[in-house]
């Protein structure tokens, strides 16, 4: 990499255990000092984003993260008044020994204070940079997805609610239920109120026709993705998980993504499913290989269980998402 003009190409490490981010501040001295950041630095001349992520967190910190799995969360390019930045994003997955090392320390290798944050501080940008808004958007992607049953796979209604009501806590669910909205409404409606921990994720139609219902993102068809120029304005500052197949929708979700908060793309078939067990598959190989062209998280679909969930980090996904091995 080499930094050209005033275009500065930078890896970040996003240091993570459990539910908790490890963040440095900046000190008085430094540019936006004051501000939270993740670890990481200019990668330098003949470096790759990778290999300047392991040295800067080396440097930064005395931490080595050469054995730990890294993934791609994403790229950002951001300007300032002053200097524009590209940013390499990964995700670092901490054991519990590192933890153990670090929970207490206060300072970093160049003194500036270092700590664990629980999640609530990703509902406060601005302490951080402003280049890194996309990043605390991403954050918020859970590492498991549940997809609804369609609602005619049940007896009633009532049926299908039964078993969403019974999800873990916290889940995210990716709402697809196959039925009109006025049936998506009321479901939506019944089961936000008896299970106000869950994160819906929502199709366009459902977003726009229950505004009262938060969601944590507006989930795109690739059909949708590619169609799509303008957002609604009723979900426009909305963050988006959009799904994809193929190059050409990744290149649509990047495009998507220089403007508007896209939170994930939902890649898919990695595997046969069992309602398609003949179907075309991407397969793990050819996965990462989609999975590397994507500017935010990937997110992995078909044929896994959430104890994929490991094999999905060597293949560039950041979260696994599915049907019936998810509920």
């Amino acid at each position: 990499m080499t930094t050209n003009g005033k275009i500065i190409p930078v890896a970040v490490a996003v240091l993570r255990h459990g539910d908790k981010f490890l963040l440095a501040t900046r000190q008085n001295h430094q540019y936006q000092g004051g501000k939270l950041e993740f670890v990481g630095g200019k990668i330098e001349w003949g470096e790759t984003p990778q290999t300047a992520l392991i040295r800067e967190v080396s440097e930064e910190l005395g931490l080595d993260i050469s054995t730990n799995v890294i993934t791609k969360l994403g790229r950002i390019c951001h300007d300032y008044a002053d200097k524009s930045v590209h940013l390499f994003v990964y995700q670092v997955w901490l054991d519990d020994g590192q933890y153990l090392d670090f929970k207490d320390k206060k300072f970093g290798l160049d003194a500036q204070k270092i700590a664990f944050y629980d999640p609530s501080i990703l509902d406060s940008p601005h302490l951080f940079p402003s280049a890194n808004a996309p990043i605390l958007t991403w954050l918020k992607l859970p590492t498991t997805i549940t997809i609804s049953h369609d609602v005619k796979a049940f007896a009633t209604q009532d049926e299908w609610l039964e078993v969403y009501r019974s999800l873990p806590v916290g889940r995210a669910l990716l709402v697809r239920t196959g039925s009109d909205g006025k049936t998506n409404t009321e479901l939506l409606c019944n089961l936000s109120l008896q299970r106000d921990d869950i994160s819906f994720i929502l199709s366009l139609s459902d977003a726009t026709h229950n505004p009262s219902i938060s969601p944590l993102a507006v989930r795109l068809t690739q059909r949708e993705l590619l169609a799509m120029d303008v957002l609604p304005s009723d979900v426009a500052n909305l963050p988006l998980i959009v799904s994809c197949h193929d190059k050409n929708s990744i290149n649509k979700a990047n495009a998507l993504a220089k403007n508007h908060p896209v939170m994930a793309v939902l890649l898919s078939p990695v595997l046969p499913t069992k309602t398609h067990p003949d179907s075309p598959t991407l397969g793990w190989e050819q996965f990462s290989v989609l999975a590397e062209l994507s500017d935010v998280p990937v997110v992995a679909l078909g044929g896994l269980h959430p104890s994929d969930i490991k094999t999905a980090h060597q293949h560039g996904a950041v979260a696994v998402a599915g049907i019936r091995s998810f509920l």
